[in-house]
């Protein structure tokens, strides 16, 4: 079978690799010139580490994984008010527990199939029209190409599902969020800690990449505003939703890039269907979770992995889809909804709610209270752990 997969991150490289492993023909086409640039930090941990186990890849990521050894909280004058240890964070998870940065997870990934598949960097699906036997598509450069099946691993804001389900505003839950982040140069001494600031409405965070001299600083505050400002406009909006506050944040702010800003709202994305006909949809592209669930890429790798089984176990594309989805879709569920559930909390609107948190937190980081931190960062055990 040859399946199209538009979207080089996470989910796409993941099923690319699965769907040769199992003797299929995928493609892959990347609309960025030369692989995804940039990135966060991510927890990875569960059914992600299973995956990549499986894949070969897990020794590789634990040799690059971020030089952070607890996770600390401060006040305005970085006086620390609360550490969770990793000692502890790895009893909460009950498994292999690694800190990340995107892209070390993507080039791990885009390396194991680099030689095995397709990969067609600056290019972008954007037509399609469906056959009883195929799926018919155009490029953004104006050529055409039949395949078997065509798959959306493009991200939340998936163009692949606009256009073969309709626009996002039908599919997106917006979190009362607004996120940014950039690498900023080192010369701060925080050392192997990742550090929260927050104030009422609005948190700063910083912390090690693991490449020598490079923090990234990460912005998150409170809105009711689903939208992305222009890229030319973000530096100016971000300056503004930050202005004056405590802490390293002036600093900081100082440092921001006047182009390629990365910044986005905190939106999932939840549909009634994850297929339509022969086009299906992995990753954030039908089940976004959002950096409050702390396992994005984990279930993205886990939908690459189950749909190319499902693809390899039914000789019908519609028995394998439906099957991709009926395993899949509850875990997405219960951690949307966990996660929904913790955004309500993740940046308290008020001085008095911030106090709260705090001295919530400050008791809450105790292996006495293990299984209360577990429930907070919800399945931490893998789905795969029957397949």
């Amino acid at each position: 079978m040859k399946v199209l997969i538009s979207g080089g991150g996470i989910a796409g490289l993941t099923l690319a690799y699965w769907l040769h492993h199992w003797g299929h023909t995928p493609v892959v086409v990347e609309r960025a010139p030369h692989g995804r640039l940039g990135g966060y930090g991510i927890d990875f941990f569960g059914t992600g580490y299973d995956v990549a186990a499986r894949m070969g890849i897990a020794d590789r990521l634990a040799e690059h994984q971020l030089p952070a050894d607890s996770i600390c909280y401060v006040d305005g004058e970085g006086r620390v008010t609360a550490r969770l240890e990793r000692r502890l964070l790895e009893k909460v998870i009950r498994g292999p527990y690694l800190a990340l940065m995107h892209t070390t997870l993507e080039e791990a990934l885009g390396e194991a199939v680099r030689d095995e598949v397709e990969i067609r960097y600056g290019h972008r699906v954007a037509a399609v029209g469906q056959r009883a036997d195929g799926v018919d598509v155009t490029f953004a450069d104006g050529g055409d190409e039949s395949f078997d099946l065509l798959v959306g691993a493009d991200g939340v804001h998936s163009a692949t599902r606009g256009l073969a389900f309709g626009p996002e505003e039908r599919f997106a839950r917006h979190l009362g969020y607004a996120m940014a982040c950039y690498p900023v140069p080192d010369v701060y001494g925080l050392g192997p800690r990742r550090v929260h600031y927050g104030e009422p409405g609005r948190q700063t965070v910083l912390y090690p990449t693991g490449r020598p001299g490079e923090l990234i600083a990460l912005f998150l505050h409170r809105t009711a505003d689903p939208s992305v400002p222009r890229r030319s406009e973000r530096p100016g909006a971000l300056r503004s939703a930050f202005a004056d506050m405590g802490w390293l944040t002036s600093r900081l702010l100082a440092e921001a890039p006047r182009d390629d800003l990365f910044m986005d709202g905190l939106t999932q994305i939840a549909m009634p269907s994850w297929h339509n006909g022969r086009i299906a949809l992995v990753g954030d592209a039908c089940g976004a979770m959002t950096l409050a669930s702390a396992q994005g890429a984990s279930m993205a790798m886990a939908g690459g992995y189950l749909l190319a089984r499902a693809l390899h176990q039914h000789d019908d594309h519609r028995a394998a889809l439906r099957s991709y989805e009926a395993r899949l879709r509850p875990a997405v569920r219960r951690r949307q909804r966990r996660a929904r559930a913790f955004a309500r909390s993740l940046v308290p609107e008020t001085g008095i709610g911030l106090a709260a948190q705090s001295t919530v937190t400050r008791l809450m980081l105790r292996d006495a209270f293990t299984g209360l931190l577990r429930r907070g960062y919800g399945d931490t055990t893998s789905i795969l752990t029957r397949v």
